[in-house]
């Protein structure tokens, strides 16, 4: 992707209703009043700059990964109804896009979000309606431990973490 699709300012819950602070989807954003910052440094050639995740129902997705990571999302682009912005305690992460009913379920590329509690992230998959593909198994090296997920649509999410669990009998 060469060019990331212009933002809009608008934020949506998880729960498909408009954050605190900003405005609804369709309606027109006040100025921004804050100071412009510097642009970030140029990421290094080689490093991830963007990630996305397909959906083929992105009010099902966003309410899925919102609870899990608690992630807010914002149309993004000139096709609101077919990409939002995936946003992390303020800061634009990636993007969600709705697929093509012929996108395949399993990734180009695999991308594992970090989570502080590996056994409530997979429980809450569960529980929103996902399933858990593989359970939290050990990185090796002192890395920390990984697991896979399905969203509710089947397709693939890793997780990790450096946190051990709770429960040493949980961990390989």
């Amino acid at each position: 992707m060469s060019t990331a699709p212009e933002s809009t300012s608008s934020e949506t819950t998880s729960s498909g209703s408009t954050a605190p602070g900003s405005t609804a989807p369709g309606s027109t954003a006040p100025e921004s009043t804050a100071p412009e910052s510097a642009p970030p440094a140029e990421p290094p050639v080689g490093t991830v700059t963007w990630w996305e995740l397909p959906a083929d129902d992105l009010a099902v997705a966003s309410a899925f990964y919102g609870a899990l990571f608690g992630w807010t999302f914002a149309p993004f682009g000139d096709d609101a109804d077919a990409y939002l912005g995936i946003w992390s305690d303020g800061t634009l992460v990636g993007g969600l896009y709705r697929a093509e009913p012929s996108t395949p379920k399993e990734p180009a590329a695999r991308v594992y979000v970090n989570v502080a509690d590996l056994e409530a992230v997979l429980a809450a998959a569960g529980a929103g309606g996902g399933r858990v593909r593989t359970p939290r198994a050990e990185v090796g090296g002192d890395m920390g431990w990984w697991a896979e997920l399905e969203a509710p649509d089947g397709r693939w999410l890793g997780v990790c973490t450096s946190v051990p669990a709770r429960d040493p009998s949980v961990s390989a």
